[in-house]
């Protein structure tokens, strides 16, 4: 059974990696621009709300990874969305050191891989493909550490969370660890199926779908300090971003389940 999970896991990644390649392929525009025109009219994506290239976007995976218009994203007081996307779910961390998340218990220790785990709160936010791509702080933070926990590359969509055991922590994640205004936090990136890539804005060394990867730290003698709002990172497709604090200050998040939220949109 184990190496079949791991045959499947392979498969999963390997087709991830192939769309990657092609999604970053320079296509001629007679074919990439009906290709972005089709995807933006399902997926009711406005172009004029972002940054265009001048001469236009040379592959998908720039036209997926586009940045929008800070203009159109004020950032509020207070903990504020790191995504535009979707809420869905946040709570208490319970006594077992698990979240509930979509009728599902995910253990802390599994996501992070780590036995220690003092996080008490946890927000969990996803963002589909119609959304915009770029993940932005929260809060202001210093991040002391790095993780890249390779897995799996399974859809995140509602129904395979539900349907899925331990879903978010068989995935692909990276996860960024800290100190910040609110306490101590983790902030994890989840891969997802389909391209899957993983990238962060100020360290080239941390990248997700690696063939052949394994679990990687990188450790900061001095902190690297983030103003909320920075950019943190992108996904390469749709995928999730899961919030943690060492206090239960995320149990008392102001929206309700399943609520379509904004970068920079006040959540607490």
């Amino acid at each position: 059974m184990r190496n079949q999970n791991l045959e499947k896991r392979s498969y999963r990644n390997s087709i991830s990696r192939l769309a990657g390649n092609l999604a970053k392929t320079k296509w001629p525009k007679f074919i990439l621009k009906p290709v972005i025109r089709i995807y933006c009219k399902n997926y009711s994506i406005y172009l004029e709300d972002y940054k265009i290239p001048t001469n236009g976007f040379k592959t998908f995976n720039e036209f997926f990874t586009r940045k929008i218009k800070p203009e159109l994203r004020p950032i509020s007081e207070g903990i504020v969305s790191p995504v535009d996307g979707t809420v869905y779910d946040f709570g208490i961390v319970n006594n077992e050191k698990k979240i509930f998340v979509k009728n599902q218990y995910f253990s802390i220790q599994d996501l992070l891989q780590q036995k220690d785990n003092k996080f008490e709160s946890f927000a969990v936010l996803y963002l589909s493909p119609s959304n915009y791509h770029r993940v932005h702080a929260p809060f202001d933070f210093k991040i002391n550490r790095i993780k890249y926990i390779p897995g799996n590359l399974r859809s995140v969509r509602e129904d395979k969370v539900q349907k899925t055991d331990n879903l978010y922590c068989k995935n692909e994640r990276i996860v960024l660890y800290g100190d910040s205004e609110y306490g101590e936090f983790a902030f994890a990136f989840i891969g997802a199926m389909i391209v899957g890539k993983i990238k962060l804005s100020f360290e080239q060394k941390a990248t997700s779908n690696i063939k052949k990867a394994c679990c990687t730290e990188l450790k900061y003698d001095k902190t690297i300090s983030i103003i909320k709002g920075d950019e943190l990172g992108y996904f390469e497709l749709g995928s999730s971003v899961i919030i943690l604090l060492d206090n239960p200050i995320l149990s008392t998040i102001n929206l309700c389940e399943n609520s379509e939220i904004t970068l920079g949109q006040k959540l607490i």
